[in-house]
């Protein structure tokens, strides 16, 4: 990608995601980069398209993301914990008026890019139950496909749901709750001995944050 073009995107993403979508005008994003308008449509016909780069920029930095982790020599339990601290950053960085914008006005894009990050995450979980069977760290009954959509299915749940705050969204006590929840519910004997030396590094890493 055109560093120029890089640029652009980083900067109108995080104009986006502060203010969402629909209040930010060409002239305001020109008036940020210190550029003309006319430069502007020089790399982006029109908003829509400037809208669909930023998202299939997000979204190819998220797989990047996955992939350098789900080529390394971690176990299944180690890397699931990664899958975790990126599903935690996902979170975090929730951004309400952005998506609600998204979902409104650029229905196509939404549901374009919903269904990559939703396969992204299915393909991914479902990856590490198999290798985490192969293993000998996860329980052989366990059914791949069940369990891969519970997990997208929580996911989407607390992102588009009132039950937590923000507070609560964003603290590392909720997610040490849900390690537990999904973990202990996938691994067999040797995984549950592994996740204990897991569960209490988290625990110490909690008790320090509030110290």
């Amino acid at each position: 990608m055109d560093e120029k073009v890089k640029i652009i995107i980083e900067r109108v993403a995080n104009l986006f995601c502060e203010y969402g979508i629909r209040s930010v005008t060409m002239d305001d994003i020109a008036h940020t980069l210190t550029i003309s308008k006319k430069t502007l449509y020089n790399y982006f016909k029109d908003k829509e398209e400037l809208v669909w780069a930023i998202l299939k920029y997000l979204n190819e930095e998220k797989q990047i993301d996955f992939s350098i982790h789900e080529n390394n020599d971690a176990n299944a339990i180690e890397e699931l914990f990664y899958h975790y601290e990126i599903q935690v950053e996902m979170i975090k960085n929730h951004k309400p008026a952005f998506v609600y914008d998204l979902k409104k006005y650029y229905p196509e894009i939404y549901i374009h890019f919903q269904k990559i990050k939703h396969n992204r995450i299915l393909d991914s979980v479902k990856t590490n139950l198999i290798k985490g069977k192969k293993e000998g760290l996860y329980r052989n009954d366990l059914n791949e496909d069940i369990i891969s959509r519970l997990t997208l299915m929580r996911i989407e749940g607390i992102l588009n749901s009132d039950i937590f705050s923000i507070e609560e969204l964003v603290s590392t006590n909720l997610f040490s709750e849900i390690y537990k929840y999904h973990l202990l519910g996938i691994v067999n004997d040797k995984g549950r001995k592994m996740l204990k030396q897991k569960f209490n590094k988290i625990d110490e890493s909690v008790k320090i944050s509030t110290i």
